[in-house]
C-alpha cells in the first residue's frame, strides 16, 4: 500500500511554561516552516523533511539549541534517532568555525538569527514497527562546557510530537452476493465416433456382412444402445457424416459419398424406427483436410516429400488436379498414400445427441451431484447450494463443481469468484470475473475484489457502475471507499503558524 503524504505545517510550542519566554537557548521555540513525512510501505521506504526557520531564533552568544528528530514506535518498542540540527549563538558559531567543524557545508550547524532556512531531508528503509509510530523532536540546550540539558516536551519520551504514522487503512466490509444462473434448459449430451464402413468399389449399397462392416456398424449401434439403456436419457438426434478419399474423379466421389452416407442413414433409421428428422446426414466427397493431417502429423508413413505434398494440398489446383499432381510428381509417396492413408479417409463420423431429464427433487439432485454432476442443469447447482450454510465447505464445493461443468456460465463464474475471494485467492477470483459478464452483480463483485486488493479508485468505479445499473446499497460502499482512498497514513499533530 502506497500513501505518500506531503504537507506543509508549522510547529509553535508556546503552551509550556519552561518555553514561554521566547526563542532563546533557555526556552526553545521550535520554528518549523516545513514538515513532510512520506511513507511507502510497499516500496519499503520513509522520507522525512523538516525545515527550520533560523532567522526566528535569538540565542545568547555562548549557547546553542540542539534539535534531534526521533521516530518512536507507538508501543515504545523501537526508535530511530536522526542527525541533530544545531542553532548556535555568535561565539559558539565562531568556535565551530575555528575548529573546522563547518567545513564541507553539511554540518547541520546554523548561526542563530541569520536569514536562512535549514532544510533537513532524510530517506531510510521502512521497518514494520514504523507502520505505527510517532515522529518527535527532542530539544536540548547547552553552552560551550555544559552537558546538553533537555527541554521537556509533552510526549512519553519527553519530546515534542510532530506527526503520527499509521499505515493501517480502514477496511471496507462488503457482503458477497451470490446469484442464480439463467436457466439454460435441459442438459444435452452426445456420443461421437467414427465407423469405417466398407462399400464395394464404385457402389453405394450397404452390405452389413462385407469385410469388417459388422464390427464397424456395431460402433454406431452400441452408442445408440448406451443411451437407450439410460432411463434418464432421450435420444434427440443422430447425425452421420460420410467422407471419401480423394482418388478418382471428383464428380464420382460426390455421387459415392452422398449415396453411401444416405444408405447408412437409412440403415440406422430403419433399425430403430427413428423418424427422418431424428436421423440426418451430410457428406464430404473428398477428405482433403484428413489427408493433410495424416501427411503433416503422422510419421508412421514413409513419405519422402512431405513439404512438397503439403504445398500441393494447400495450393490453388482443383481437387482432381491435386491428386494427379501428387501421383505424377511423387509416385513413390503416392503409393504409400494410396495404400496406407486413403483407406483411413473413407469413414463415417457419427454423433448421437440426447437430453437428460430434469431433476426436480432435491434428494435426486444430491444423488446425481455425487454420481455424475454433468447431468445437472446450471440452475440445479444453485438450488443445491441453497441447502447448505453460505460459505460452508459443501456450499463452496457445489459452486466449484458447477463452474467446472459450465466453465463459461456468467453467474456460475460470479459465484465461484465470490468463493475464491472469501478464501483470499484473489487471482483466481479475477479469472472467474473475466467470464462473469457486465451485469450490475458482476461489477459489484469486481468492486469487492478491487477493494480487497487495495485499489479503491477502481472499487469506486465498479460500485458506481453497479449502482447505475440498478444495484441497491452501493452508495454507502462508494462513500466508504472514498474515505479509505483519501485516508492519510500520516497525521500532523500541530497547527501551522504563519511566517
Amino acid at each position: 500500500m502506497k500513501r505518500i503524504v506531503n504537507l506543509l505545517a508549522a510547529l509553535f510550542i508556546a503552551s509550556y511554561a519552561a518555553w514561554a519566554s521566547g526563542p532563546t537557548a533557555d526556552s526553545a521555540d521550535i520554528k518549523l516552516y516545513d514538515i513532510s513525512v512520506a511513507v511507502d510501505a510497499q516500496a519499503r521506504k520513509v522520507r522525512v523533511r523538516i525545515g527550520l526557520d533560523i532567522e526566528k531564533y535569538r540565542v545568547s552568544s555562548e549557547r546553542e539549541i540542539i534539535f534531534t528528530p526521533v521516530l518512536v514506535a507507538r508501543d515504545r518498542s523501537d526508535s530511530l534517532v536522526f542527525e541533530p540540527v544545531t542553532i548556535a549563538g555568535r561565539n559558539r558559531w565562531y568556535h565551530y568555525l575555528r575548529d573546522g567543524v563547518l567545513d564541507g557545508g553539511d554540518s547541520g550547524i546554523y548561526r542563530a538569527g541569520r536569514k536562512i532556512r535549514a532544510a533537513y531531508d532524510r530517506e531510510f528503509a521502512y521497518e514494520p514497527w514504523m507502520g505505527q509510530s510517532v515522529l518527535e523532536m527532542r530539544a536540548e540546550t547547552a553552552n560551550c562546557c555544559d552537558t546538553p540539558s533537555r527541554l521537556a516536551g509533552p510526549s512519553e519520551s519527553g519530546n515534542v510530537p510532530m506527526a503520527e504514522i499509521d499505515v493501517t487503512r480502514p477496511s471496507l466490509d462488503a457482503r458477497f452476493v451470490f446469484a442464480p444462473p439463467v436457466d439454460a434448459g435441459p442438459v444435452i449430451k452426445s456420443i461421437e465416433g467414427s465407423a469405417f464402413v466398407t462399400f464395394v468399389v464404385n457402389r453405394t449399397e450397404l452390405k452389413p456382412d462385407y469385410m469388417r462392416n459388422r464390427a464397424e456398424l456395431a460402433k454406431i449401434i452400441e452408442s445408440i444402445e448406451y443411451v437407450r439403456r439410460d432411463s434418464d436419457a432421450t435420444i434427440t438426434h443422430v447425425h452421420i457424416k460420410g467422407f471419401a478419399s480423394p482418388e478418382g474423379p471428383y464428380d464420382n466421389n460426390i455421387r459415392l459419398a452422398k449415396g453411401r452416407t444416405e444408405t447408412l442413414r437409412r440403415y440406422v433409421r430403419d433399425l430403430y424406427h427413428f423418424s427422418d428428422s431424428t436421423v440426418t446426414s451430410s457428406y464430404d466427397p473428398e477428405d482433403w483436410a484428413g489427408l493433410r493431417n495424416y501427411v503433416a502429423d503422422s510419421l508412421n508413413f514413409s513419405i519422402g516429400h512431405r513439404s512438397e505434398i503439403l504445398s500441393i494440398i494447400d495450393g490453388p489446383l482443383g481437387f482432381d488436379n491435386k491428386d494427379l499432381a501428387i501421383k505424377t510428381q511423387f509416385p513413390a509417396d503416392y503409393a504409400v498414400i494410396l495404400n496406407d492413408i486413403y483407406p483411413w479417409l473413407r469413414h463415417s463420423d457419427y454423433k448421437v445427441t440426447y437430453a437428460i431429464r430434469t431433476y426436480t427433487d432435491i434428494a435426486e439432485i444430491k444423488r446425481v451431484f455425487e454420481t455424475d454432476p454433468t447431468r445437472l442443469r446450471n440452475v440445479d447447482f444453485y438450488t443445491l447450494a441453497q441447502t447448505y450454510p453460505e460459505g460452508s465447505d459443501d456450499y463452496c464445493k457445489v459452486f466449484e463443481t458447477a463452474v467446472g461443468v459450465y466453465p463459461d456460465d456468467p453467474m456460475l463464474n460470479l459465484n465461484a469468484a465470490n468463493i475464491e475471494m472469501r478464501r483470499g485467492r484473489l487471482d483466481q477470483a479475477q479469472s472467474h470475473l473475466l467470464k462473469a459478464g457486465n451485469t450490475a452483480l458482476a461489477n459489484y463483485a469486481r468492486g469487492v475484489l478491487a477493494a480487497r486488493r487495495g485499489d479503491y479508485p477502481e472499487a469506486i468505479r465498479r460500485f458506481s457502475s453497479a449502482r447505475d445499473a440498478g444495484m441497491p446499497g452501493c452508495d454507502s460502499l462508494i462513500e466508504r471507499a472514498k474515505e479509505i482512498r483519501d485516508h492519510s497514513s500520516v497525521t500532523y499533530l500541530v497547527s501551522p503558524v504563519s511566517r
